[in-house]
């Protein structure tokens, strides 16, 4: 690791609060896959884990409360609401590079995310864009904002 993939390496440190996720259409339109008000969390470790969460905001309970089971349109409405995965990371250049290992969506495991890397001076805002995706049946740039979760 170069010394400024250390240095970008830190600076992603933290817990992260989502505050936007836009769906960037390859002729420019543009989707929010999770609402107008996601939410989400993503957290870096210094041991190189990362760890996500995001979701649609006011999910509607399963019917029996039963973690494992349900009906499956509910279940399906869940799973179709809801992303979590956790990965090892490192930094390329000033990109960070999820190589996942465990996901809800089942694809993933086993490969590797780039995310392209924008930080604030700041250090308070952070903002991951990918490459182009499949999302909801179309190629799309997905582009996260996020803010810095502080602790007192």
């Amino acid at each position: 690791m170069t010394p400024q993939e250390a240095a970008d390496r830190a600076k992603l440190l933290g817990a992260w609060r989502l505050l936007t996720w836009e769906s960037i259409g390859e002729d420019g339109t543009i989707d929010q896959p999770m609402g107008a008000d996601p939410d989400g969390v993503v957290v870096y470790t210094p041991d190189g884990t990362m760890m996500t969460t995001l979701g649609r905001s006011g999910r509607t309970p399963i019917t029996g409360g039963d973690v494992l089971a349900g009906p499956d349109d509910e279940r399906l409405a869940a799973f179709g609401s809801f992303i979590a995965y956790q990965s090892r990371f490192r930094m390329d250049g000033g990109d960070v590079i999820h190589e996942v290992e465990m996901s809800l969506f089942p694809n993933w495991v086993g490969s590797a995310q780039r995310r392209h890397v924008e930080l604030s001076p700041d250090g308070r805002s952070l903002v991951l864009s990918s490459d182009p995706i499949l999302v909801r049946g179309r190629m799309s740039r997905q582009r996260l904002a996020w803010e810095r979760i502080t602790r007192e």
